[in-house]
């Protein structure tokens, strides 16, 4: 399939919908607040009848650790599932997680499946979430020069031709997406965020092409 352009209205339109979300006055809690974000992508869709659901947990040091994001069936908020590790492995989060989850098959239903991932995984602020919770989608040549005139300094800048978010499906149900992202935590850039769609609904998400480098950001 061809890699299409996702119309930077409606990438910004959802990127100023999420960052309400994050500026919501409420605490975090599961499982409201994950079941009121994926409300907020209308081509991500879960099975009938289940909501999604997390746990938080620390680690013998008392640092939190990721979120441990799950499917369960809506009538049953005792249900819990079982991980062997202090982080999910692949095959366990698409048994209890992702194997729920599905998308419009289109270039858009990947770019919203590929955003809601990396904001689910984002909820509760914790050392592996904060670069996240910083960070800023740049979906339009006035965000990125915004960033630039607050740059104290810029090198290696790259200028884009197009500045949307491009996106592919293929027929087995795996996709790419791709957009561009602001980052003022520890390395200070804009670079491509990459991410690929398995077939069984696995998103793995690498930052990729640095556009501005803008040197050493915040600490965490």
């Amino acid at each position: 399939m061809m890699i299409e352009s996702i119309p930077i209205e409606a990438a910004q339109h959802l990127s100023d919908q999420v960052r309400l979300f994050h500026d919501r006055p409420e605490p975090s809690r599961p499982p409201d607040d994950v079941n009121a974000l994926l409300a907020l992508f209308p081509r991500v869709y879960l099975r009938e009848n289940y909501i999604l659901d997390y746990m938080v947990e620390a680690s013998p040091e008392g640092v939190e650790l990721p979120i441990r994001p799950f499917a369960r069936p809506a009538d049953d908020d005792s249900w819990v599932p079982f991980y062997e590790g202090e982080v999910p492995e692949r095959d366990e989060l698409v048994e209890q997680l992702y194997k729920y989850l599905t998308f419009e098959r289109s270039p858009a239903g990947a770019f919203e499946y590929a955003y809601f991932i990396i904001e689910m995984w984002s909820l509760r602020v914790s050392r592996y979430a904060a670069e996240w919770l910083e960070s800023t989608p740049i979906f339009n040549e006035a965000a990125f020069d915004e960033v630039l005139s607050r740059a104290k300094n810029v090198s290696d800048l790259q200028r884009p031709t197009d500045y949307a978010p491009t996106a592919r499906t293929d027929p087995d149900g795996s996709g790419r997406v791709r957009f561009l992202v602001y980052t003022p935590m520890g390395w200070e850039r804009i670079y491509y965020l990459e991410s690929r769609i398995t077939p069984d609904g696995y998103v793995d998400q690498q930052a990729g092409e640095i556009v501005a480098d803008m040197g050493t950001g915040l600490i965490f």
